[in-house]
């Protein structure tokens, strides 16, 4: 009687402690439970700035915690994705790539992340760009670029998908660029030139920040990186009417990462999150409010994407190499 009873004992604890333990299988690590840090390569208000807010401001709805908007701009993204790349991966902390400028960094500099290990969550948009100059300049035509000594290029550093865009756009067209560098982003990088310390630059069409200054006549747009004509500018002609259509594949992407060797749980929890915030109308409405669009990848379906834009690089490897300072 007292064996069966201490076998009871023991039958009914073994029972409590695999209950205890099931459940805790159950409900796993229940990531995320803390804040989450969304990095990004560039001051406030350009592009990668305001899409990343954007999504940001719903995803942390999404994923029941808060997100952290931290900008780290420096040496063209490089600092941001170096510490992307080195941070935990454990999901707290994830970041926006611009590409292809970072492929450009990885390839021909000094650099600690490889963007193929990065744990892709997937892209927000595909800017297109437009070419525009300042107004005080005579510099509207592809033949003025061709005949002037030097074209002066403000960008915020080398590697970036501005600096990118403009190198390929000048070592094309053939013309002579001198790139300006240092100044914290997009907005300062325009502003330098209404200000006289640069003659031109590629500005975002999807950024309201930056499509101000053709709006309020401080710059002029010469040319849009697309196929057809922008009906915003209809008389501004397209890189492939100026008989450059291979360079109407230029945009701004900006992808958000998580740190490599993330796990697979967590990423599906990362991936699931980015996909409703993008989808969900109050996004849709911040984009429309920006009079941008999204153009999302979601995961390794962005793979591809990013071996494409290495093929691109690597073709103009001259180039970069003779763009980058010694």
């Amino acid at each position: 009687m007292m064996r069966r009873s201490c076998l009871a004992v023991l039958a009914a604890a073994f029972l409590v402690v695999t209950v205890a333990q099931g459940s805790f299988a159950a409900d796993g690590d229940k990531y995320p439970n803390k804040t989450v840090t969304w990095l990004i390569n560039a001051a406030p208000g350009g592009g990668f700035d305001l899409h990343s807010r954007a999504v940001a401001r719903v995803m942390r709805k999404k994923l029941g915690v808060n997100i952290i908007i931290r900008n780290v701009p420096g040496a063209g993204g490089i600092v941001s994705w170096n510490l992307l790349s080195a941070a935990k991966p454990d999901g707290y902390t994830i970041g926006i790539v611009n590409l292809p400028g970072a492929i450009v960094s990885q390839l021909f500099k000094e650099v600690q992340y490889k963007l193929r290990e990065f744990s892709w969550i997937g892209r927000i948009s595909a800017a297109p760009y437009v070419w525009a100059s300042g107004k005080q300049y005579n510099l509207r035509t592809l033949e003025d670029y061709q005949q002037a000594k030097e074209v002066l290029i403000t960008e915020s550093g080398y590697g970036t998908t501005g600096w990118t865009n403009a190198a390929l756009t000048a070592a094309t067209m053939k013309f002579k660029p001198k790139f300006i560098m240092g100044y914290a982003g997009a907005p300062a990088s325009n502003m330098a030139i209404v200000r006289g310390e640069g003659h031109a630059r590629a500005l975002g069409l999807d950024s309201p920040g930056q499509m101000a200054y053709i709006k309020d006549e401080k710059m002029v747009p010469n040319w849009v990186y697309l196929k057809k004509r922008d009906p915003r500018y209809p008389d501004v002609p397209t890189v492939g009417e100026l008989g450059f259509p291979q360079l109407s594949v230029l945009a701004a992407n900006r992808v958000v990462a998580a740190p490599p060797k993330m796990p697979r749980d967590r990423m599906a929890v990362l991936i699931k999150a980015f996909r409703e915030a993008i989808e969900d109308p109050e996004t849709q409405a911040s984009f429309k409010s920006m009079r941008a669009k999204t153009a999302p990848i979601y995961g390794d379906d962005w793979l591809p994407e990013l071996e494409t834009m290495f093929e691109l690089i690597q073709t103009n490897a001259a180039v970069f190499e003779k763009a980058l300072p010694k």
